[in-house]
C-alpha cells in the first residue's frame, strides 16, 4: 500500500504479517522485482504483502514459478489486491499474457485497469513496460505491450475469459463462487502454457464457497499450491483484540483497531468472523443460536424424566434422523436428552428404513415413558405411522417453536445430557430461514450437512415447555 507517516506506523498494533497457514518461506524468488515494480506505482509494500510477493514470484530450478497456484486469504480491507498491479508490471516485463477476473467485472477494472491506466497516461511509464495499446471501453478492457505482454479483464462467463490462452490468472474475490464454472473456463486457457500461475485473492469463505474450500483442503497434499492464509485462531474469542491482529496483517496501517472494536461489539458475528477475522463460517445467514449461548448451558446425566415428549426430524434425503426427548423441571427448565441419532447406509446411497428405524424408535418412547411424539409431515410421516396419536407440526406452529427454543436458549433453560455434542454440533450448522409468518424459522444452513437432531430437539423443547392435557399416547 501507499507508504504511511511516521506518526502513523507508531500507532501500530501488534501484528501478524506471517501467514498462519502456509508452506515454508521460499528460498528463492523475484519479490525484489517487484518491489522496484511497486516503487514505480509509489507503492511501499506492507511486510505482509511482501511476504505473499515471495511466494507469488517463488522460482524452482530452471527459473520457472514454484507455485502453479497462489491463494491469499486475509480480511477485507488489508490490501490483498494491491498487490496485483506490481505483478501485473513484472508480468509486462517477463512478456506474460495475464487475465482479471471476478464475479463482478467492475471490480477489476477499478482496483487495478484504471490505476493501471492512469499510471500508463505518462509517455515514460509506457515506454518502460513496452505498452503500445490501452483499449477502456467496457467488456473490451486490455493493455498490450509490443513484446507481447497483455493484460485484460472479464467476466469469468464472459468471451474474454474463455477465448485465448494466458500465462497468468488472478481471480478476486474466490469465496464468491458457488460452483466450478470458473475452473472449466480457466483451466483450459493455462493448459497449453508451460509456465503458467493462477492466483486467487479473498477473505474467508462459507460451506457454499466451492473453489475456495477445496483450495484451502489441498493446502498440505498440493505442492504446486501455496495457500497462504491470515486468520484468527478459533480458539480466541471475537472480542480479542489478538484475534483482530492474526486476521488482519494491515491492522495499525490501513485497519484501525478503534474501528474493529466497534465491528466486534455491533456486526452480525457471522459477517464479523468472516469478513474482519476471515474465519471460515458455515453460512453468511445469523445462526438460530450462538455456540457460546448453547456452551452455557447445564450438560450432566439425567434421572428419570417426568412427562416426557418426544420430537424426531428425518433429514429430506431420508440419510439421517434424530430423535430427542425432552421434559419440564421443577425449576421450570427444559430437560432435554438425544436418544438416537442414526445414519442410512453412506457408501451405498441406501436411506434409512421406516420399518427399522419405527420399531426402535417406539421402543426408545416406551422406555423413557414418552407421552406424545411430534413430528415434520414433509419429512417424517413414515415414521409418524408407528405412533398413537403422533402429532404434526408445520406452520406458525414451527415459528412459535422455534422462537420458544432460541429465547430458552438465550436465557441458559437447558439441562442437557449429549455426551457426543451431536446437538451442538447440529446447531453450528442451523441458521434461520425466513418465514411467511414475517419472523423465521430453523433450518440447515448448507443442503449437504443435515441438521436432524437440532430440529428434533427444538419440536421436543417447545412442547414440553408448554404442556397440555392429553391421555398418555399409545404406543404400539
Amino acid at each position: 500500500m501507499l507508504a504511511t507517516s511516521p506518526e502513523k506506523r507508531r500507532k501500530r498494533q501488534t501484528l501478524h504479517p506471517q501467514p498462519r497457514l502456509a508452506p515454508p518461506l521460499p528460498a528463492r524468488s523475484m519479490v525484489k522485482d517487484l518491489e522496484e515494480c511497486a516503487a514505480d506505482l509509489e507503492i511501499t509494500l506492507m511486510e505482509w504483502q511482501r511476504i505473499t510477493g515471495r511466494y507469488m514470484t517463488a522460482l524452482a530450478r530452471g527459473d520457472n514459478w514454484l507455485y502453479r497456484r497462489i491463494a491469499a486469504i486475509a480480511s477485507r480491507q488489508n490490501g490483498k489486491t494491491e498487490i496485483i498491479k506490481p505483478r501485473v508490471l513484472l508480468g509486462f516485463k517477463l512478456n506474460r499474457k495475464m487475465l482479471h477476473t471476478a464475479q463482478d467485472r467492475a471490480r477489476p477494472r477499478k482496483s487495478t485497469f484504471e490505476p493501471l491506466v492512469d499510471f500508463f497516461d505518462h509517455s515514460a511509464n509506457r515506454l518502460k513496460y513496452g505498452v503500445k495499446k490501452i483499449r477502456e471501453a467496457n467488456g473490451q478492457e486490455e493493455i498490450i505491450c509490443k513484446d507481447g505482454g497483455s493484460y485484460t479483464i472479464a467476466a469469468p462467463r464472459s468471451g474474454g475469459a474463455r477465448g485465448g490462452t494466458f500465462d497468468d490468472i488472478f481471480i478476486d474475490e474466490a469465496r464468491e463462487f458457488v460452483d466450478y464454472s470458473i475452473d472449466a473456463i480457466i483451466r483450459p486457457t493455462v493448459l497449453a502454457r508451460p509456465n503458467a500461475q493462477v492466483m486467487y485473492f479473498s477473505n474467508a469463505g462459507h460451506a457454499e464457497s466451492v473453489i475456495l474450500n477445496d483450495l484451502r483442503a489441498r493446502r498440505d497434499e498440493d505442492r504446486n499450491l501455496a495457500y497462504l492464509e491470515w486468520s484468527a485462531p478459533p480458539e480466541l474469542d471475537r472480542m480479542d483484540p489478538e484475534a483482530w491482529a492474526y486476521g488482519n496483517p494491515a491492522m495499525g496501517i490501513t485497519i484501525a483497531l478503534e474501528a474493529l472494536a466497534d465491528y466486534a461489539a455491533t456486526m452480525q458475528p457471522e459477517v464479523f468472523d468472516t469478513e474482519h477475522l476471515c474465519r471460515w463460517v458455515v453460512s453468511m445467514r445469523e445462526r438460530l443460536v450462538r455456540p457460546e449461548e448453547w456452551q452455557a448451558q447445564e450438560f450432566m446425566a439425567l434421572g428419570r424424566p417426568t412427562r416426557p415428549v418426544m420430537g424426531i426430524k428425518t433429514d429430506i434425503n431420508g440419510m439421517r434422523a434424530s430423535a430427542v426427548v425432552a421434559w419440564l423441571l421443577p425449576d421450570q427448565r427444559v430437560a432435554l436428552e438425544l436418544v438416537a441419532d442414526v445414519t442410512g447406509d453412506l457408501q451405498g446411497g441406501e436411506p434409512i428404513k421406516a420399518t427399522y428405524l419405527g420399531p426402535m424408535l417406539v421402543e426408545k418412547a416406551r422406555e423413557y415413558g414418552v407421552r406424545e411424539v411430534y413430528f415434520d409431515p414433509y419429512t417424517d410421516g413414515d415414521l409418524a405411522r408407528h405412533f398413537k396419536r403422533a402429532q404434526k407440526v408445520i406452520g406458525r406452529d414451527y415459528v412459535q417453536a422455534t422462537l420458544g427454543f432460541e429465547q430458552r436458549v438465550k436465557s441458559r433453560q437447558f439441562v442437557v445430557d449429549d455426551e457426543l455434542a451431536v446437538i451442538a454440533a447440529d446447531l453450528e450448522h442451523t441458521i434461520k430461514h425466513p418465514s411467511i409468518h414475517g419472523t423465521h424459522v430453523a433450518g440447515k444452513a448448507s443442503p449437504d450437512r443435515p441438521n436432524t437432531a437440532a430440529e428434533a430437539a427444538i419440536l421436543a423443547t417447545w412442547f414440553a415447555s408448554n404442556p397440555v392435557s392429553i391421555a398418555p399416547a399409545r404406543i404400539y
